[in-house]
C-alpha cells in the first residue's frame, strides 16, 4: 500500500508534508529520530511541523513511535496485530524493527490471561545483533 493509500485509509487528510515524511520513514530501512527525518528533509518542513505530523500519524496507527534505550523517541511505520516490535541492540546501539508476526502466538497468550483489554502492545527485544556477533 502506499501513502497515500495509508493515510486515507486511516482517515488523515493526505499534505504533500505527510507524504514527505512517510516516505522518509519508508525508505529509512529503521526507525528514525525526528533529527534524522528533519536531515533526510533538508529545507522541506520545521521542526514543530515535523512533530505535529509524526504525533498525527502515531495517533492514527500510520506510524509507531518508542523509546529505545532511554534515548529520543524513534519513529518508523506500521502496527501489526500484536502491536509493533523492535529489536535494540546493545553493543552497537542499532534498532530495527521486527515482524510481530512471529511474536504473535505467545503475546496472544500471555494477553488473553490479562484481566484488561489492550489494544495495542510494544515489545523491544535487547541483545546483540547478527553484524556484532559476526564481528
Amino acid at each position: 500500500m502506499d501513502a497515500r493509500e495509508r493515510l486515507e485509509r486511516c482517515g488523515v487528510a493526505v499534505t504533500a508534508n505527510r507524504l514527505l515524511v512517510l516516505g522518509a520513514l519508508s525508505g529509512a530501512g529503521r526507525p528514525q529520530t525526528p533529527q534524522e527525518l528533519l536531515i533526510a528533509l533538508p529545507g522541506r518542513m520545521n521542526r514543530v511541523t515535523l512533530y505535529r505530523i509524526l504525533e498525527l500519524l502515531v495517533e492514527r496507527g500510520v506510524a509507531a513511535r518508542h523509546n529505545a534505550d532511554g534515548r529520543a523517541f524513534r519513529y518508523c511505520l506500521g502496527q501489526g496485530a500484536a502491536g509493533h516490535s523492535h529489536f535494540h541492540c546493545t553493543r552497537c546501539g542499532a534498532t530495527r524493527c521486527v515482524d510481530s508476526a512471529t511474536l504473535e502466538p505467545g503475546l496472544s497468550r500471555l494477553l488473553s490471561g490479562l484481566p484488561m483489554q489492550v489494544d495495542m502492545a510494544e515489545v523491544t527485544l535487547g541483545g546483540v545483533c547478527e553484524s556484532c556477533l559476526n564481528a
